[in-house]
């Protein structure tokens, strides 16, 4: 005695063709890439002039106390007229007001250290000068 090979009951399981339904299904796990027809948004680059700015404005720290801090703040001034002038397609605003703080820093440090070296140069002057009898 054979018995009749399985068939699973009716409305059970896949549609046969020109039946109504959705066809086979997908397999795998989705892909984790973009959708289709949607595009992929990230922040928009630094300007280029703005980190420049703030190496120089730090290096100026470092290497020659003025010069590079004067040049940070005209990167700076560029940087943030670029930036604006992009209506959002550039970023970098953060990092020219990080330069101007610290060029300004920079130099303020640099003119009340020659200020105190100029006022005790003259006070040593002074007093070494003047002699009494």
């Amino acid at each position: 005695m054979t018995q009749p090979p399985y068939e699973p009951p009716p409305g059970y399981g896949q549609p046969g063709y020109g039946q109504p339904g959705y066809g086979q299904p997908g397999y795998g796990q989705p892909g984790y890439g973009p959708t289709p027809g949607y595009p992929i948004y990230g922040p928009p680059p630094n300007d280029g002039n703005a980190i420049a700015a703030l190496i120089l404005s730090i290096s100026s720290f470092v290497i020659c106390p003025v010069i590079p801090a004067v040049i940070a703040l005209i990167l700076a001034g560029v940087a943030k007229r670029n930036i604006i002038a992009s209506g959002g397609t550039k970023a970098g605003l953060g990092l020219v007001t990080a330069a101007r703080v610290i060029s300004w820093v920079n130099i303020a440090l640099v003119t009340a250290f020659l200020i105190i070296v100029v006022v005790g140069l003259v006070a040593v002057g002074h007093s070494s000068g003047s002699t009494t009898p």
